[in-house]
């Protein structure tokens, strides 16, 4: 459709509430918006005298054609919109980043307190958090039981007092050792853990003046081994504290947003205050096609909200948000959240500078991620020049093929992103066809249901350039897939050296030598190194399960399906063998004598290991 005809199709929309949906000539979904009155909204896109700035205008006339969808309010609109988005990823919308959720640091509410990572506030007891990364959450939690000498061993109390000897980390000092009877009472331990949660919650400052008192007290009453460990524990503590940098009043709990944008992108980040303390941060970076208007901040924010799962009372933001965006964005998280959210742009004091910090963090990181994009760019650029490539290499895939003497074959995929190692993107493949460590014939499985997948699919884009983990034959493998699926890619292959590096290049008929580039041969020994641990990994993981298999196949009433329909749902032996009966049978086909048989199979082989 012209842009004339998408105009008179959009003044035919009623003034009420809605979304509407953009297509391309191909039918792609590019963008998704809502609006409180189609009509307007839509129409203003395809007006003749609409004058719309670079990233809107691009947009625009990407559009073949729109539909949309009538709500009865904005709020649910609003909803609506961030479900297409969800759905569509489209190319115009701000990215939220992908993943199952925020983790949560969780204590326990029994008698012995357990600190765990979760994923959803689902079960009674105290949540910290949400963390940016499983990562962040992971570290913060190692070190408070490092610092209150938490056990770590998985053990469950009091369940487990008084069953077996206390592990070396009670001998060097690391644990309090709750597991041995009358070491640790069930008040201490409390008082110990209540300690870690009010360091959790951001309270460093007091919790370390209590620690000081106390420590003063058991010095005076010539207890010098409490003392001591009072004084390693206000260390620790210290530590910690000093990466929560203090910025407001210690009852405050809130999230400020600074959001930066221009031509070429934008970002937006977000500090975490706790207890008046920047306990966490998380920075997201916009592409330059995407559209970072009010609208669509909000729509973002809604969608992150969502995801994290936890909203403060209050959220500050630095972006330029008119009333009525302020007041859906408040009507959306508080619908989100069950209760009433304010979302503010503070005018003055603290507030107001913690927003302006905010912002100026946004665009600092975003400047200095431009710098690196651009050295990247750079070097990938020289690559291509090296390797006689067309295209400069954006996306790269590398291949490994390992197995244990033959068994457990399987391929492993690493990814880089402009010049990055891209994680989220890594995939393995268990080769199901041989079994005889062929390399060669598990290299052309692997790449055949490599690219049996379109490139419409999240995550399988076809790369610009393809490393395998081999010499000549691999690479003649490879091309001949690539020939048989009629696409045509680069495949160059890394030949080691004696000291297990990467000192060559080959294409299958000549090599090209990295002895005189640095540069490069750092790279692609950084590709060889991480695609051989990636497929290592992979292999490993592949083997551990058969054992684990093999182990609960020998329990009476569990075959191979049975077994791996456990798994599936336990994860680790170490699980299925704590789960209650109740628990077990809950597995399609575990009746209540194989559930009996499961139990008795783990209580045998604990019996075992106490008597070795």
């Amino acid at each position: 459709m012209t842009r004339e005809e998408l105009y008179e199709k959009a003044r035919l929309l009623p003034l009420t509430p809605g979304v509407y949906i953009m297509h391309s000539k191909s039918g792609k979904v590019i963008y998704v918006g809502k609006s409180k009155a189609l009509r307007n909204r839509v129409s203003s896109y395809f007006a003749p005298y609409a004058d719309h700035h670079g990233k809107t205008r691009r947009m625009v006339d990407s559009v073949d054609d729109f539909e949309v969808y009538f709500t009865a309010t904005e709020l649910e609109a609003l909803l609506q919109e961030n479900q297409f988005i969800k759905q569509f990823q489209p190319r115009y919308n701000i990215k939220l980043k992908d993943g199952g959720g925020y983790p949560y640091i969780r204590m326990s509410g029994a008698a012995y307190p357990e600190f765990t990572i979760v994923y959803r506030r689902t079960e009674t007891g105290k949540y910290f958090g949400p963390y940016s990364s499983h990562r962040v959450a992971k570290d913060i939690l190692e070190t408070v039981k490092k610092a209150f000498q938490l056990p770590s061993c998985g053990k469950s109390f009091p369940k487990d007092i008084g069953k077996g000897r206390p592990c070396l980390n009670y001998h060097i000092g690391r644990c309090c050792a709750p597991c041995v009877k009358g070491r640790v009472s069930a008040e201490e331990y409390s008082d110990i853990c209540s300690r870690a949660a009010q360091l959790l919650k951001g309270d460093g400052r007091n919790l370390v003046a209590a620690l000081e008192q106390n420590m003063n007290i058991a010095s005076e009453g010539l207890n010098f081994e409490l003392a001591a460990k009072l004084r390693d524990c206000i260390r620790a503590v210290k530590k910690i504290s000093e990466k929560q940098q203090i910025v407001c009043s210690p009852n405050i709990e809130t999230d400020f947003i600074g959001v930066y944008s221009d031509e070429l992108g934008g970002a937006l980040s977000l500090l975490f205050v706790r207890g008046g303390a920047i306990v966490d941060r998380e920075n997201f970076f916009f592409g330059a096609d995407e559209i970072i208007s009010g609208a669509a901040l909000v729509s973002f924010l809604q969608r992150y909200y969502t995801l994290r799962g936890y909203v403060p009372h209050r959220i500050y933001i630095s972006a330029s948000l008119d009333t009525a965006e302020l007041g859906l964005l408040s009507d959306a998280l508080s619908e989100t959240a069950g209760y009433k959210v304010a979302a503010i742009i503070p005018e003055r004091g603290d507030m107001h500078a913690l927003a302006v910090r905010a912002a100026d963090n946004a665009k600092n990181l975003l400047l200095h991620k431009r710098a690196s994009d651009d050295k990247r760019m750079d070097f990938l650029v020289s690559i291509a020049k090296l390797l006689g490539l067309e295209v400069v290499p954006e996306r790269i895939e590398s291949y490994d093929i390992s197995h244990s003497g033959g068994e457990y074959t399987s391929c492993g995929m690493i990814v880089l992103d402009h010049g990055v190692f891209a994680r989220k993107k890594y995939r393995s493949f268990n080769i199901r066809t041989l079994s005889d460590g062929d390399d060669l014939a598990a290299m052309e499985e692997a790449l055949t249901r490599r690219f049996a997948h379109s490139t419409d699919e999240p995550g399988w884009e076809y790369p610009d350039l393809i490393l395998i983990d081999g010499a000549e034959n691999q690479v003649h493998t490879a091309q001949r897939v690539l020939n048989t699926c009629g696409i045509s890619i680069p495949v160059f292959g890394m030949i080691k050296d004696e000291h297990h590096k990467t000192r060559t290049l080959t294409d299958g008929t000549g090599e090209i030598s990295l002895t005189t580039r640095q540069d490069a041969f750092v790279f692609m020994y950084k590709i060889q190194e991480e695609v051989h641990r990636y497929s290592l990994s992979v292999m490993d993981a592949k083997r551990r399960n058969a054992v684990r298999k093999s182990s609960l196949t020998q329990i009476k009433g569990v075959g191979e399906k049975r077994a791996n329909d456990l798994m599936l749902r336990f994860g680790t032996l170490k699980a299925l063998r704590e789960a209650p009966k109740e628990e077990l049978m809950k597995v399609k086909g575990i009746t209540e004598p194989i559930a009996d048989a499961i139990t008795e199979y783990f209580g045998k082989e604990q019996n075992e290991d106490n008597n070795r």
